[in-house]
């Protein structure tokens, strides 16, 4: 149950692939693979009509390695950063493994069952911001909310950080899955002021269920933080898997259709659940 691990089968043109490259003795390293940035984009392209740079996105083992490889870029152990509770546990840990500060602004409950039952506690963000803090970890979808960013939200957060040197981390690992009734935003394509302070980290492991093959992306948009970001350590590139990779593109590049029917039988099943 503590677990997002889905009961469907894998989508075929994964498993095509997999069953190809293992068939081909193809399991040795990863190398450079410029398809994960164009199949990104594709995908990206076609679902939320962000047309992001392919050439600005890295191969990493996972979300988790993504974010603490980049707080080591961008921060130093005893630098604070910001988070709203309730969120992805795992969050605490990568915060614990790069020693940073915590500083957590909780979500606020409103009331609104029906509605929006969580709200942003913005005069904490704000006070957090102005304190010092050096990066701020968002859940986008959030993780385990369910709730949607507005633009508004998003827009506010890039100003914030604009106006007080902040880099904002944006876990989007839960974007391929949102319902129709609910717009998801990336954060970089909220504009140039969000390029310029954001960095995103996602994957293909929860829309297609395909954690184990071990395989996350960073994108940024902007060419100072994309020059920035060249500091993080090489390893975090070959520590993804070459089958996470090549299963990663063929996610995005072919594995759309198995999404949509996917989101068919989920929306059905959480309908189903309410009734019963």
């Amino acid at each position: 149950l503590p677990v997002a691990e889905m009961d469907y089968p894998v989508a075929e043109p994964i498993r095509a692939v997999l069953a190809e490259m293992v068939a081909n003795s193809d399991l040795g390293y990863l190398d450079s693979i410029p398809e994960l940035g164009l199949g990104f984009q594709k995908f990206s392209a076609e679902r939320w009509g962000w047309n992001l740079d392919p050439l600005q996105v890295r191969a990493a083992t996972d979300v988790g390695v993504a974010v603490v490889e980049i707080l080591r870029v961008f921060t130093k152990p005893g630098d604070s950063i910001l988070l709203s509770s309730p969120v992805y546990h795992n969050f605490y840990n990568w915060i614990k493994e790069t020693q940073l500060n915590l500083v957590d602004v909780p979500f606020e409950r409103t009331g609104d069952e029906a509605g929006n039952p969580w709200e942003m506690n913005w005069d904490g963000i704000e006070k957090a911001y102005a304190s010092g803090i050096k990066a701020h970890l968002i859940s986008n979808p959030h993780n385990p909310l369910g709730r949607m960013f507005s633009r508004e939200e998003l827009t506010r957060f890039a100003e914030l950080a604009h106006k007080y040197g902040v880099i904002v981390l944006s876990d989007e690992i839960h974007a391929p899955l949102t319902y129709e009734e609910s717009a998801f935003i990336p954060f970089l394509n909220i504009s140039p002021l969000a390029r310029e302070v954001g960095i995103t980290i996602t994957a293909a492991s929860k829309g297609w269920n395909i954690a184990g093959l071990k395989c996350a992306i960073i994108v940024t948009e902007d060419e100072k933080m994309h020059e920035r970001l060249n500091a993080i350590a090489p390893a975090t590139h070959y520590r993804a898997s070459l089958l996470g990779a090549f299963a990663t593109v063929t996610a995005f590049e072919e594995g759309e259709p198995w999404l949509n029917s996917l989101m068919v039988q989920m929306e059905i099943n959480r309908h189903l659940i309410s009734d019963l």
